[in-house]
């Protein structure tokens, strides 16, 4: 009897791969050829799946982007209140220890795309300008806020946090990202 394969299931254990690859050496060492070895499949394998390299990054990028946003969907069909709402979004956006390969991999594809000038947005700050945005229609910041200081500013704590985890430089354990999030959420919202 032949054996059954989930395809969508085997693109993913190939992206999977991928992010192996590149988080150990980047995305110059993601050949298709290291990917397949990664994966454990052969080259032809992983040819039938992706016709190239550049269409396995973009969906290894994809399946990143899909795994953070439906976390972030689960918070956001929670019944907590705004303020606890956004902060668990935006502790999504830096992942745990066990997640930190996800952010090594949107790092290295974030800079490959702005090498190649291909990079028109970004969607950590398409999150953080949605959820400004949204909380300054309701009503729910302070008035005198100017709304794009304070995007960059929650952006930049973001990246800057997530890339001090990757570099190990200043150990930053889960609850104390949680304090300092929620340090700036208590500057920006109405009492």
């Amino acid at each position: 009897m032949p054996k059954i394969v989930d395809h969508e299931e085997r693109r993913k254990i190939i992206a999977k791969a991928t992010w192996n690859v590149i988080a150990r050496e980047g995305l110059g060492g993601a050949s298709v050829r290291s990917i397949a070895k990664e994966a454990n499949l052969s080259l032809g394998a992983v040819r039938h799946y992706f016709q190239t390299q550049e269409e396995l990054l973009e969906f290894a990028m994809q399946l990143v982007q899909e795994q953070v946003t439906e976390r972030i969907m689960e918070h956001i069909q929670s019944h907590l209140p705004p303020k606890d709402q956004v902060l668990n979004i935006l502790m999504e956006l830096i992942p745990p220890e066990e997640k930190k390969i996800e952010m090594q991999v949107w790092l290295e594809y974030i800079s490959y795309k702005i090498r190649k000038k291909e990079l028109q947005k970004e969607s950590v700050h398409e999150v953080i300008v949605e959820i400004l945005h949204r909380l300054q229609k309701a009503g729910l910041l302070k008035e005198d806020i100017l709304l794009e200081e304070e995007i960059v500013l929650l952006h930049a704590l973001i990246d800057g946090i997530a890339l001090h985890i990757l570099m190990g430089l200043v150990p930053i354990e889960r609850g104390r990202i949680r304090y300092l999030l929620e340090k700036e959420l208590n500057r920006i919202f109405v009492e």
